[in-house]
């Protein structure tokens, strides 16, 4: 799990509290970088946040550090989110359905059924990141950068082939999300919802039987451990960016803010093929494992109400001209390696 320990690494390395970070600051000229993350501490991620910390001193001359938070300590997306808001932690990597209550329209990167190859989401995250950062930067947080976390698929206790058979299952359904919601109206099934900290436990008691994730980020969860059979066809791309707070951001001088993004830019390119390479790894390894991958009946009407939902969502989560943008970029990129 180098690449995703790397991942939220990244996140941290920008941030820094306004609060009493900031009083030390003023009185000793350094600043602790306080950062949220789910992932559980691991000799791997301590050594990595050493030479994390080594660098970045390095590049604003000891000004500024970094202390990580693991295991959720924090909470969950929503709850970074809010403690971030209050100051009570500095910056946190978040979901697209989290990140939207900054950033309103961005809802669109996870339009089900959309992505077909990796060229098609750097295209339209390269296209669509200077309005979505400044809108961003206007709401108080600035834009660390954007991320992917693998493909979702469907994880089950029991094989999902069609609509029928998710109607007899008790699929998770995480609050934030609005295609999801709109998918579980479309095909009218009744969807359990659960925080993001509350289905690890909902797997276990049965709660639920079925959840959407990225392979290596299910298995960083565990959520996978509690599930014996996976979707072979992908149905999104997981995505989300890293907030930090902008009265943090502002406080830095440009010499620092500048080795600040020169340092993360740095990583997130090395990461990010590094990445997504892991993801179709670790997918084949839970299938060596024993996890037993299923087909669709009929994958064009999955696909089908994937395009519908994308096209409700109009007006309500992103505006014509934004998706009108986003599906010129995704037409004129199909024809690339898919990925996807």
């Amino acid at each position: 799990m180098r690449a995703f320990g790397w991942t939220v690494l990244i996140a941290a390395l920008l941030l820094a509290v306004p609060g009493s970070a900031k009083l030390r600051a003023e009185e000793t000229g350094k600043v602790v970088i306080k950062i949220s993350t789910i992932q559980t501490r691991s000799s791997e991620l301590t050594l990595q946040e050493k030479r994390a910390n080594e660098r970045l001193a390095k590049a604003t001359d000891g000004r500024i550090s970094l202390r990580f938070y693991y295991g959720g300590i924090a909470g969950d997306d929503k709850t970074a989110m809010r403690k971030m808001r209050v100051a009570q932690i500095d910056a946190a990597p978040l979901g697209v359905d989290v990140v939207a209550q900054a950033v309103h329209q961005c809802t669109v990167l996870m339009m089900p059924q959309t992505f077909t190859n990796w060229k098609q989401v750097d295209a339209v995250r390269d296209a669509m990141a200077p309005e979505f950062n400044a809108e961003a930067y206007k709401n108080g947080f600035k834009v660390l950068g954007w991320w992917d976390l693998g493909q979702a698929r469907m994880f089950t206790k029991k094989p999902v082939k069609n609509f029928e058979d998710l109607r007899t299952m008790r699929p998770w359904l995480y609050p934030e999300n609005a295609p999801l919601r709109e998918f579980y109206k479309m095909v009218n099934a009744k969807g359990v919802p659960l925080d993001l900290s509350e289905v690890y436990g909902g797997l276990m008691t049965d709660m639920i039987d079925v959840v959407w994730i990225s392979p290596v980020l299910g298995a960083q969860l565990m959520w996978v451990t509690k599930t014996k059979f996976v979707s072979s066809m992908p149905v999104a791309v997981i995505q989300g960016a890293f907030l930090l707070r902008r009265p943090l951001w502002d406080s830095f001088s440009k010499d620092d803010q500048s080795a600040v993004e020169s340092v993360m830019n740095e990583q997130f390119d090395a990461n990010r093929k590094e990445y997504r390479d892991a993801d179709v790894k670790v997918y084949n390894k839970l299938l060596q494992r024993g996890v037993q991958a299923f087909d669709f009946d009929k994958p064009a009407e999955w696909q089908e109400v994937g395009r519908k939902i994308a096209q409700g969502l109009i007006g309500r989560s992103y505006s014509q001209d934004v998706f009108d943008r986003v599906m010129s970029i995704v037409k004129q990129n199909a024809g690339a390696k898919a990925g996807t």
